[in-house]
């Protein structure tokens, strides 16, 4: 058996091994969701630009607009038309 700072641990490193990603992007058809991104360098209701790690994201469509906006996660919706990695 286990002792509750054994579990505990175990525990944490799930966690560590699932949320340890440079980037999580998904995309919808009506939305994109980015999870650990660093900075909005542009916004615009045709045009969001993204800082990531390792790259910028551009976001092209219409009518866009920031659903929500964390620290670290960003859900943007309106009709997505291209998704750039630059």
């Amino acid at each position: 058996m286990l002792k509750l700072g054994e579990s505990m641990k175990i525990i944490d490193n799930i966690r560590s091994f699932l949320y340890d990603k440079d980037y999580f992007i998904n995309i919808f058809e009506d939305y994109i969701y980015v999870f650990n991104y660093f900075d909005l360098n542009h916004f615009s209701d045709h045009n969001i630009n993204l800082k990531l790690e390792k790259f910028n994201l551009n976001i092209e469509g219409k009518d866009l607009t920031i659903v929500t906006m964390m620290e670290k996660e960003i859900l943007i919706q309106g009709r997505i038309e291209k998704v750039i990695k630059c």
